[in-house]
């Protein structure tokens, strides 16, 4: 993200030239069409390749004053509604909420009173005096202190929204930042700032409006105010470090709030400094007395006879163990929440004898008292969505979620539960609920592209596509449930260890399934057979029908099923005898990435050959066999010959599919990120900015086409009598025409990406925009090979060259050309963030460890406050909550 201009995209365009060039030379050489048709590739991708590198080449423009205002501007509006929304959902605009008193700490954890300016109190039912006293410090920065549970962050919402509800001319924006991820010896304070709040407000990407860099730009010109949340969460050693950070930041940034608990923050400070002209605030403990009056004035009438018993306690012993649980403003909000209900007893807590445990008490009773589980009838006239979001979950469903986030937040060191990231808590997983599926789609698509070709030549269109989706359908369906049943993996999940009868279920699962979709195909290929043989029967070429073929190619392709049944097996043995059984969590790491994208595009192209190969063996076989045989009998014309004649055309369209599949994983259409991405094509004043995304992405897709389309040339089975040069031009051209129209593709995915609504993003709308993205890659990887299609046959260019009618003519039907660029594209969005989510989703439900949807489940518990939403994330409404969650799903798992 430099802003100098860079050489090397001149080289790597220089050099994709001259192979270019010296292509079209041996071309040209030839005469003919052949030179006209080179000399134009050869032009276009010359404008292509300098426009790309000129685009790599130049320095990015930073934003403009303007554009930097409009940005502060849209980053206000933001952070306005967002704190507003939570702090009303958390029921902190109540008109009477709980008095949290804030004393003054200068002394014990602040700087010089003369530096700072003056000392700063106040209390929290008076959120606009305590924003002016901060205001009027010369300095504006200010240290929240206080014990878990005392309100700190709690503070430092409602100053957020205090200064963004009524700015000062000049103010920076406050925003609120989670200090957990922040690691000071690998990136500067201003650094993660800006890289937070361009991931947290994505509207801030749209560099149309707000210009290139705008976070980055923001926080170093100091228009963001950095409203730092738990220093206590990051690693004790870090802390001195982050301190000294802070310092040095602020010296040049200048205002700044900061929460920490109080303990770490002494500590902290006792190995590095004070934070420099810093304001300190440290929570009082709540007094029984504003307990007490705020329980008169929240409770309901009708209720307060049930709260009598504990009004009376706290007014009659102010240092027992019910007002020092309630001196903390966290467990006065627990017990509101968990008796709320008619007929609960509030009474109890004035039995207890151990804050320590009347605490543990209201944490565990949280999710039990909020998440009901019975449905109430609700007033149609008057939407009740807390009501319907707690009956929604049963409470033993909804803890046992809860404690798996937990569990996996306290694993991956985080407090954000995003959603994109629930596949780290599982391996990858081959037959997965998706990944199976996905992998039997792309065998059944290689058996309809062959398919499609072959019922081209003889049936009509509604008789092609039936046999094209009776193939297709059947091995795409008997190929996923293969995977499922006869994958056996090392742990987790599809844990092993099911003996004798379980092998046997799985078995007679797969009898099952193959046995009526054989029928199928062998009844398909019966009509197949009468209907082409006297087609293909010419005196160079015999053609031969035995009785019965229909059964025994439905017998054929279920062996063929059997024996890739077989193959999986023994693969997923070999996998495991070489891995163990060790669960080992989903990890992307740089150096591996590259690596897995060429296995799976490996992978996936073995598997569409596969498909192909049973298809055009059943197709060709069924009409090359030996007359008057018995029933079970199996004879032909010329085995060796005929299987070599299916291959070469099967060969050709896998050749084809990885051609696609590598043009598309080189641009990187779907993104190649696992985070949610956003797409918005209103093309209004953002026409520019789409024509400024060609130029770089045609070169790119020249580039990978070219070089993909030569390998072609030499890998594929090309009859004998096509010349080398044709074969060269064509797959050269074949893999531009494909380069071109997939970088089109991704200069439209790039542009839409490049900006996003000004509200602020939702987990709910990051998720629709990545399911969006995900069908959007399809449509894209389905629109080359159908355009294909039309060209060369209805604008009839297949006698051009033997090369194009060869290309042509291998990929005829438009059932082939929509199967092979469905295959491309399902492959390709199977790396969308959408696509990991959903198969981590029914992989943990099928456990009972997440609901099928867990971002509704998130969703109903904010309302309900059990989290809170941040941004695109959510996080458990305390700390204390998710730690009590960690240590019950550590017993559970014990105990289990």
């Amino acid at each position: 993200m430099g802003d100098h201009g860079r050489w090397w995209p001149w080289l790597v365009g220089a050099a994709g030239l001259a192979g270019l060039t010296a292509l079209v030379v041996v071309a040209v050489r030839t005469g003919g069409e052949t030179a006209v048709t080179s000399l134009s590739v050869l032009l276009s991708a010359t404008v292509g390749v300098l426009g790309w590198s000129r685009h790599r080449s130049r320095p990015a423009r930073p934003a403009s004053v303007d554009e930097l205002d409009r940005a502060a501007g849209a980053l206000s509006a933001m952070v306005r509604r967002q704190w507003t929304e939570e702090v009303a959902a958390q029921g902190l605009l109540d008109p009477s909420p709980l008095a949290v008193r804030w004393r003054s700490a200068q002394t014990e954890a602040g700087d010089h009173v003369r530096i700072v300016g003056r000392v700063l109190t106040g209390r929290t039912d008076d959120i606009a005096g305590f924003t002016a006293g901060f205001r009027a410090l010369p300095h504006r920065r200010l240290v929240i202190l206080g014990e878990p549970g005392s309100g700190k962050t709690t503070l430092a919402m409602l100053l957020v929204r205090e200064l963004v509800e009524h700015p000062e001319p000049g103010q920076p924006v406050p925003v609120l930042l989670d200090l957990s991820s922040w690691n000071p010896r690998h990136e500067p304070l201003t650094g993660w700032m800006a890289r937070r709040i361009h991931e947290d407000y994505p509207a801030l990407r749209n560099h149309e409006e707000y210009g290139r860099y705008a976070a980055r730009r923001l926080v170093a010109e100091a228009r963001v105010l950095p409203v730092l949340d738990g220093l206590d969460e990051l690693p004790e050693a870090l802390r001195p470090e982050a301190l000294t950070a802070v310092n040095h930041a602020i010296a040049v940034h200048g205002p700044l709030v900061l929460t920490s608990r109080a303990a770490e923050f002494d500590q902290a400070v006792g190995a590095a400094d004070v934070v420099t002209g810093a304001a300190v605030v440290m929570a009082r403990p709540v007094a029984a007395d504003d307990v007490s009056d705020y329980l008169r004035d929240t409770v309901a009438p009708r209720r307060m006879s049930a709260w009598q018993l504990v009004i009376d306690e706290l007014e009659r012993d102010p240092q027992g163990t019910l007002a020092t649980t309630f001196s903390l403003p966290l467990n006065v909000w627990l017990a509101r929440t968990v008796y709320a209900a008619p007929g609960t007893d509030p009474g109890r807590l004035a039995r207890f004898t151990d804050p320590t445990a009347l605490q543990h008490h209201l944490l565990d009773a949280l999710v039990p008292a909020v998440f009901n589980g019975t449905r109430t009838p609700l007033d149609p006239s008057v939407p009740d969505a807390r009501r319907a979001a707690a009956a929604r979950w049963h409470p033993e469903e909804a803890h046992n979620t809860l404690r798996f986030l937990a569990a996996h937040l306290e694993r991956h060191d985080t407090d954000d539960i995003a959603w994109w990231q629930l596949h780290r808590t599982l391996p990858h997983d081959p037959a997965g609920p998706l990944s199976a599926p996905l992998a039997g789609a792309v065998l059944g698509l290689g058996a309809g592209c062959m398919a499609g070709d072959w019922f081209n030549f003889v049936l009509g269109p509604f008789a092609r596509l039936v046999g094209f989706l009776v193939i297709t359908i059947a091995t795409g369906v008997a190929g996923a449930v293969a995977i499922r049943q006869a994958y056996v993996g090392g742990g987790g999940v599809r844990g092993n260890g099911e003996g004798f009868w379980g092998g046997l279920r799985r078995v007679g699962i797969l009898c099952a399934v193959i046995a009526p979709l054989a029928v199928c195909v062998g009844a398909f290929i019966e009509h197949w057979t009468d209907t082409a043989a006297p087609v293909f029967d010419r005196p160079d070429h015999a053609t031969g029908m035995a009785p019965m073929t229909g059964l025994r190619m439905g017998l054929l392709w279920a062996a063929f099923m059997g024996l890739f049944t077989l193959g999986v097996l023994l693969v997923s043995v070999l996998r495991r005898a070489l891995h163990g059984h060790a669960v080992i969590p989903h990890r992307r790491h740089r150096g591996s990435v590259g690596l897995a994208r060429l296995r799976k595009v490996l992978t996936f192209g073995f598997l569409f050959w596969l498909g192909t190969e049973l298809a055009g063996a059943l197709a060709y076989l069924s009409i090359r066999q030996v007359p008057d045989q018995p029933v079970l009998g199996l004879e032909f014309v010329d085995l060796s010959g005929d299987l070599s004649f299916a291959n070469q055309r099967a060969s050709f369209r896998a050749l084809l599919f990885l051609l696609i599949i590598g043009v598309l994983t080189g641009l990187g259409l779907s993104g190649g990120s696992s985070r949610p991405t956003y797409l918005d094509f209103r093309l209004r004043g953002r026409g520019a900015l789409l024509l400024s995304q060609f130029p770089h992405t045609l070169g790119r897709g020249l580039l990978f086409g070219s070089a993909l389309g030569l390998v072609l040339a030499y890998l594929s089975p090309w009859d004998g009598h096509v010349p080398v040069w044709e074969r060269i031009a064509s797959a050269v051209a074949l893999g531009a025409y494909f380069g071109i129209l997939f970088g089109i593709g991704l200069a439209i995915v790039r542009w839409a990406r490049t900006s996003a609504d000004l509200d602020q993003a939702t987990p709910l709308s990051t998720l629709n925009g990545d399911r969006k993205v995900a069908a959007t890659v399809v449509v894209l990887a389905l629109v080359p090979p159908m355009l294909k299609w039309w060209v060369v046959y209805l604008a009839d260019l297949t006698h051009s060259m033997q090369a194009v009618h060869a290309i042509g003519d291998w990929l005829a039907s438009p059932e082939a050309c929509f199967a092979i660029g469905l295959a491309a594209g399902v492959l390709v969005a199977s790396d969308t963030a959408y696509f990991m989510y959903r198969e981590t989703c029914m992989r943990l439900a099928a456990t009972r460890r997440l609901p099928h949807s867990p971002v509704s489940f998130l969703e109903d518990a904010r309302l309900l406050n059990v989290v809170r939403r941040v941004g695109s994330v959510y996080q458990f409404c305390h700390a204390r909550l998710k730690d009590r969650m960690v240590l019950t799903e550590a017993v559970t798992g014990e105990t289990g």
